[in-house]
């Protein structure tokens, strides 16, 4: 079972092999918005992360699995879109914009990692938000 955990995990250790398995796995939380966040309520999901981080690998990835180049930050903070948060990234621009190819391979099989206790409250936090509507953060 691909969980939030198990992504957003992917996504910190740049492990871009696992994330191409586990979206390929299940594609059902690419869009989940509420993944990463600031001390100022400001929420964003990972394709927005890994353009922040310049991660043009991830973003690959992302794209490759259906990632919505919509659906930006949302919060206390004026919405930013995945497009204009990559004005200054000409190369992950031109892949949200579709003039480039979002093409990955992966090189290794991974395995799921064991989740730690805390990525077991961040698939917590997921359950909460499904059932309430309601997010906090965790960290």
């Amino acid at each position: 079972m691909v969980t939030r955990a198990h992504l957003k995990l992917s996504i910190i250790e740049k492990n871009w092999d696992l994330l191409d398995l586990l979206l390929e796995t299940d594609n059902t939380l690419i869009n989940d918005n509420a993944l990463f966040t600031d001390t100022w309520g400001e929420w964003w999901g990972m394709l927005s992360e890994c353009i922040f981080k310049e991660e043009v690998t991830g973003v690959k990835i992302l794209l490759k699995h259906g990632a919505d180049t919509s659906k930006g930050t949302w919060g206390d903070c004026i919405p930013v879109s995945p497009i204009e948060t990559a004005d200054d990234k000409p190369i992950i621009k031109a892949l949200l914009c579709g003039e480039s190819v979002a093409e990955y391979k992966r090189k290794t099989e991974p395995i799921l990692p064991v989740l730690s206790e805390k990525d077991k409250e961040l698939n917590k936090q997921g359950d909460m938000i499904k059932i309430t509507g309601l997010i906090f953060n965790i960290e």
